[in-house]
């Protein structure tokens, strides 16, 4: 590690700094340390220091997927906004590098333009690009790991910068090692993604198709635009003036369930007089996908439905929104509401998508 890495580290160095502010939930409280990385140096700069300082350590994006405690996080956060974006073509493919603090959505919206066929579905999904191989990001039937050639991040075990291809990731839906196994081993620095020059739209996801369905034939930016419609309807884009888009987007992944237990739901549904239209498909590796929001109204939790200062999104039950002066402590109680309402309902224990930042001290 260089001189000038630790210099631009040590000068990036903060404390007691409020994290609502970096978060789109808009909760939580301060970092007793933090700083913005914005080098592969300045990074095992402040991986460094935090270890010899004897500090936890979190690693921060866009905020977007996050939950902070009411208490914050008594160690040091990393804000990883190292930049740029390289592209070049290679065998009919649209060869894609970026930084792993670049948006995502702008990055979605030059791939577009590009007319290369990978990433249409994932517009409007708020945060960074170093977050989408964490999560799998993934919506409306298109993921990021089927676009993911490789990645380089930080071996915080090791100390040095590596290269994970998409198969060394272990990519499951909403998931992969960097959640699991591995998690806070790894700090990505950069994406690299092949896309497909010209490529057809992936036109998948039912409500995507019913949107389209009055187009004869369709073009990445009509999906593109189709995507950023559905997903504003939802509040599911980060819009200052709409209060419902104060949210983590949605909280719950949609649970996927055996196909014997399937039957079985539905058998209960008609025999118990419940609403016959179940949303679902079969998932990619087997079983089917049922929807959350579905499960989350009809355990009673409607769109709208209100706990102390947070609550569920007037458009969108899936979302738990901040409406103004919300603690992490609602958020976490009404989540727990939620779980049991569609456990006791279902017999189905839903699984949420942010991560949960300062609780396990």
């Amino acid at each position: 590690m260089s001189l000038k890495s630790e210099q631009e580290f040590e000068q990036s160095l903060k404390a007691s700094i409020p994290l609502a502010p970096f978060t789109t939930l808009g909760i939580g409280g301060p970092a007793k340390y933090f700083a913005e990385i914005k080098s592969s140096g300045a990074l095992s700069a402040g991986v460094e220091w935090a270890r010899a300082q004897n500090l936890p350590l979190f690693v921060l994006g866009g905020g977007s997927n996050i939950v902070v405690a009411d208490r914050g996080f008594a160690g040091l956060v990393l804000q990883v906004s190292i930049s740029g974006v390289e592209t070049c073509l290679e065998e009919g493919y649209g060869i894609l590098n970026a930084g792993a603090g670049e948006n995502w959505d702008n990055l979605v919206a030059l791939t577009v333009a590009n007319n290369w066929g990978g990433f249409e579905c994932l517009s409007g999904i708020p945060g960074r690009v170093g977050a989408t191989p964490i999560q799998n990001v993934g919506a409306y039937g298109q993921d990021v790991s089927e676009s993911l050639v490789s990645l380089e991040a930080l071996d915080v075990d090791a100390g040095g910068l590596v290269e994970l291809s998409a198969s060394d990731c272990n990519f499951e839906y909403r998931s992969s090692r960097f959640k699991t196994g591995d998690l806070q081993r790894f700090i990505i620095t950069s994406v690299k993604y092949r896309l497909v020059v010209d490529g057809p739209p992936a036109v998948r996801y039912p409500e995507l198709q019913r949107h389209l369905s009055n187009l004869q034939k369709v073009t990445l930016q009509q999906v593109r635009e189709a995507i950023l419609t559905i997903r504003r309807q939802k509040a599911m884009v980060i819009d200052p003036s709409d209060l419902d888009s104060r949210s983590v987007g949605s909280f719950f992944m949609n649970p996927v369930i055996a196909d014997k237990q399937y039957v079985a739901l539905k058998d209960y549904l008609v025999t118990s007089g419940t609403e016959k239209d179940l949303p679902s498909f079969q998932a990619p590796n087997g079983g089917v996908k049922i929807s959350a929001a579905w499960l989350i109204e009809k355990a009673g939790i409607k769109r709208g439905y209100g706990y102390g200062n947070v609550g569920t999104s007037t458009k969108h039950a899936l979302a738990i929104v901040n409406r103004g002066g919300g603690t992490a402590k609602e958020v976490v109680e009404l989540k727990e509401i939620i779980q049991q309402r569609v456990f006791d309902s279902f017999g189905i224990s839903l699984t949420p998508e942010p991560m949960f930042v300062g609780f396990e001290e």
